[in-house]
């Protein structure tokens, strides 16, 4: 059986939320125990899987989203131009054991090295764990050093080894697991032949950290209130991203803040502006002969920010919302199934949407195979609008995906088959 997770974005802490000692934005430790017990109540009860494959889709770590790069000259950040690889991966492993230490209760809990990790485990199944890179934790690949503190403190394994970008499976399970990030040309790169370069810095590297973790880091520094600080770190929690500006206005409404903030973000979005790296990508991206490219999309979204400041109107935000989604995720997954090495995949899953979904595919009639994509959504804190629109609610997001092999669902069942759980809590 495979059991599919992904998008936790384990954090070093400098840019949550706390109450006391309380982490509002890294998921609580008994997450993950709860993940364990439940696996196994289910093996339990089947009593025909002799073996788990937990893998671990992507954007686990989140080297992006934290304080320490503005501690650094901007030379030394992943996006400089030159790029001092040294310090900059250096500086990258630096947070990732921050990260870790951070986050090192939930770790033992997916790496099976918790002490009470056999109370919850009550099954005598094997297990195997697979780690996936994500686009966050993209940089933790290039580093022989931080390879072996995921291959260590995740997975419980020694070795420097390079992680596989992908996981696919055409006997037993007939899956491919993806982060999903290469249908998001935000969030990865690709060669002239379309193929994905993951060594390659994407634009959305400085848009979470020079954007979104440094609106939480400026805003700490202003004469505001400190509930509008603490309202603007849970910023990159925002879920759908767009609704990020009708947030930011929120919160200027709610404490007449305007002038402040207004400056404030006018500034930070022509500093990202001006990166080298920005330079850089719009000359690369920016194509005459395609029509509304990502370009064009992001310089749209990037000067309606900094000229309409925070009143940007309710009827531009639909249209850039109309502008940035699609089903690109569905698409990328279907041609994958549609391929020739693909032909015997009955699952494509992904993560990185933060969103769990299911979309039937197609039939493919030659095979009397059907297709299906699976995205198994996040284990994350979520800020998410009201229905009415004028509030936004924490709560915390918990899904993933199940693959099971032919007989380990039911002794007459020849196929693999798939289930998908998603839960939801009150943040508390």
């Amino acid at each position: 059986m495979l059991v599919i997770i992904s998008d936790l974005h384990f954090t070093d802490g400098t840019t949550s939320n706390w109450i006391g000692e309380k982490d509002l934005f890294n998921i609580k430790p008994d997450a993950f125990k709860l993940l364990v017990a439940k696996i196994s109540n289910i093996i339990a009860r089947r009593r025909s899987i002799p073996k788990v494959t937990f893998i671990y889709n992507g954007d686990i770590f989140d080297p992006l989203r934290t304080n320490l790069w503005f501690e650094d000259p901007e030379a030394e950040r992943p996006w400089s131009i030159p790029f001092e690889k040294d310090k900059v991966y250096q500086r990258s492993n630096f947070i990732l054991e921050k990260i870790i230490e951070h986050n090192q209760e939930s770790l033992a809990w997916l790496s099976g090295t918790h002490p009470d990790f056999e109370n919850a485990w009550k099954v005598d199944s094997e297990i195997e764990r697979i780690y996936i890179p994500g686009n966050h934790d993209r940089i933790i690949n290039q580093h022989p050093p931080s390879r072996k503190l995921v291959h260590d403190r995740l997975l419980g394994q020694t070795g420097n080894r390079r992680f596989n970008n992908f996981h696919m499976d055409h006997e037993y399970h007939q899956t491919l697991v993806m982060h999903g990030h290469e249908a998001d040309p935000f969030n990865c790169e690709f060669d002239k032949n379309g193929n994905p370069k993951y060594g390659a810095v994407p634009i959305g590297d400085p848009m979470t950290t020079v954007l979104f973790a440094r609106l939480g880091y400026e805003a700490e520094k202003l004469p505001i209130p400190q509930e509008a600080k603490m309202r603007f770190k849970d910023i990159d929690n925002v879920r759908p991203t767009l609704a990020t500006i009708r947030y930011v206005q929120d919160i200027i409404q709610d404490f007449n803040i305007g002038k402040k903030v207004d400056y404030m973000i006018k500034e930070i979005v022509a500093d990202f502006e001006g990166l080298k790296f920005f330079d850089e990508w719009n000359k690369k991206h920016d194509r005459w002969n395609i029509g509304f490219d990502e370009a064009d999309k992001l310089q749209f979204a990037l000067r309606a920010i900094k000229l309409l400041g925070t009143s940007v109107p309710a009827g531009l935000l639909e249209k850039l919302a109309g502008l940035l989604k699609d089903e690109s995720h569905q698409k990328l997954a279907q041609r994958h199934l549609e391929r020739a090495l693909g032909k015997n995949i009955r699952y494509c899953v992904f993560g990185h949407t933060h969103e769990p979904l299911h979309v039937p595919l197609f039939l493919d009639n030659d095979l009397k195979m059907e297709k299906h994509y699976l995205n198994t959504g996040t284990f994350r804190t979520t800020f998410s609008q009201t229905f009415n629109k004028k509030e936004f609610l924490r709560f915390q997001r918990m899904s993933f995906v199940m693959i099971y092999g032919p007989a380990e669902y039911a002794g007459n069942e020849d196929i693999p088959i798939y289930e998908m759980w998603s839960g939801l809590r009150m943040h508390h």
